[in-house]
């Protein structure tokens, strides 16, 4: 079973860490264009959890009774704290790599860049210079360029520490 899911308003940090670790995750916030609400109601958030197959992640203990089965509450603060439990509770794994990676910023599927030169100008000469491997957001509206950078390295090493 693929797990999917939504992160409510306050998990905009975890909904990024999830979606570098391959995780379809969507956003409460990123749903507001959607829904023509802001904030998305509860209910809303709720029935499109459902819909989509979705669990929903929330620090938001009302919202997390309601949806019942369908949440996992996190306690305390700190993204690695969440991740923690999360893996705790859903057994999650967290093995880095960019194929499996998804957009942190739209959660689409990335496409690996044949050739480095298309992008040559959409990147700064530096990070052109020291990666040779490149991934593309496919979204036709947001195409963010992606790159196994240093803070990914920062991030692994940090949940290593934490024995995540």
């Amino acid at each position: 079973m693929i797990l999917k899911f939504l992160t409510d308003a306050m998990l905009g940090k975890l909904t990024r860490f999830l979606r570098i670790f391959g995780y379809d995750t969507v956003y409460a916030n990123d749903l507001e264009e959607t829904f023509g609400l802001r904030p998305v109601p509860d209910d809303m958030l709720l029935e499109y959890a459902i819909k989509t197959d979705r669990i929903i992640i929330t620090r938001d203990y009302p919202f997390f009774k309601k949806a019942s089965k369908n949440s996992v509450f996190l306690e305390g603060e700190g993204v690695y704290n969440y991740l923690g439990q999360l893996k705790d509770k859903l057994n999650l794994n967290y093995n880095f790599s960019m194929e499996k990676a998804k957009c942190s910023i739209c959660n689409a599927i990335l496409s690996k860049i044949l050739n480095k030169e298309l992008i040559k100008n959409e990147v700064q000469p530096e990070t052109f210079k020291f990666h040779d491997t490149f991934f593309q957001c496919e979204n036709p509206s947001c195409k963010k360029i992606f790159w196994e950078g240093t803070h990914i390295n920062d991030i692994i090493k940090k949940m290593i520490d934490k024995r995540l």
